[in-house]
């Protein structure tokens, strides 16, 4: 009897363990969709100028936008600076501040605060900017053309209306592709596919709703645009949605594992009796 007890144990212990990872994933892929999870406290960025690895080419009068988290009972920030290219430092005195509640596993409470202001008549070529809050600072190196014709994504398919059967991905760019993705959302953000393609393409998805974020590089950059659209008839099968694989995978197992410890204590029952 005893010896039936621990087995019972070991395999409701390993189930548990099992469930356990499945919710694991579900964490994940919440972190992944969730902006503010985990957010670096104390820190320091710039949210533009874009950096110049992805070639975004500036005109000569440029937003600058800076932000800054402190901890919840950080003494209060008095000013954010600046320097363009090792030139005198500018103070930035009118900002926002606002608090946040970050739901991430650890539950931190910060300040965040912004600045916003404008470089006007810069030259053409590249330009180095560093940023300060208190002991904090951080760089950001762009590219001011303006005479560049940056990229463009125009979407021709999908958009937003409802398709039966497969889907065309049609777009149009103005320049010579080398790079181009996509990332592909059904619902919320539950299953996630992504895709690299050299041009038009067709896409054969399950029924249901989608927001597809499409990313195309050429020679005069990166652009990025979204489109929403539906499919309520395919040919692909209720079976082949798009899942996650690794939470396809650990669900199976679990299941499995409940029917072994179901079928194993049906069997000892029986022999104990």
């Amino acid at each position: 009897m005893l010896g039936v007890k621990k087995k019972v144990i070991a395999l409701a212990t390993l189930f548990a363990l099992l469930l356990s990872m499945v919710a694991g994933i579900e964490i994940v892929k919440i972190a992944m969709a969730d902006p503010f999870y985990n957010v670096p406290v104390p820190h320091i960025g710039i949210s533009n100028p874009p950096p110049q690895s992805i070639r975004i080419y500036m005109n000569s009068t440029v937003e600058l936008e800076i932000y800054v988290n402190l901890f919840i009972d950080s003494p209060q920030l008095e000013r954010i600076s600046y320097s363009l290219d090792g030139g005198t430092m500018v103070d930035i005195e009118d900002f926002t501040v606002k608090s946040v509640t970050d739901f991430g596993p650890d539950k931190i409470d910060y300040k965040s605060y912004g600045a916003n202001t404008t470089l006007i008549d810069l030259s053409e070529g590249t330009h180095t900017i560093v940023v300060y809050a208190g002991d904090l600072s951080t760089s950001r190196t762009f590219t001011v053309n303006s005479h560049y014709a940056v990229t463009v994504i125009s979407v021709l398919s999908p958009t937003n209306q409802t398709y039966s059967g497969p889907v065309p991905l049609v777009f149009t760019v103005n320049g010579e592709i080398e790079e181009a993705h996509y990332y592909l959302y059904r619902g919320n953000y539950d299953a996630v596919f992504e895709g690299s393609f050299d041009g038009n393409t067709t896409l054969d998805l399950s029924i249901g709703k989608y927001v597809m974020h499409l990313y195309v590089t050429t020679e005069k950059g990166q652009a990025t645009t979204s489109t929403y659209f539906s499919v309520w008839s395919s040919s692909t099968s209720e079976s082949n949605y798009l899942v996650n694989p690794p939470l396809l995978a650990v669900s199976i197992m679990a299941i499995i594992v409940l029917g072994v410890g179901v079928g194993l204590l049906v069997y000892f029952k029986k022999m104990k009796r």
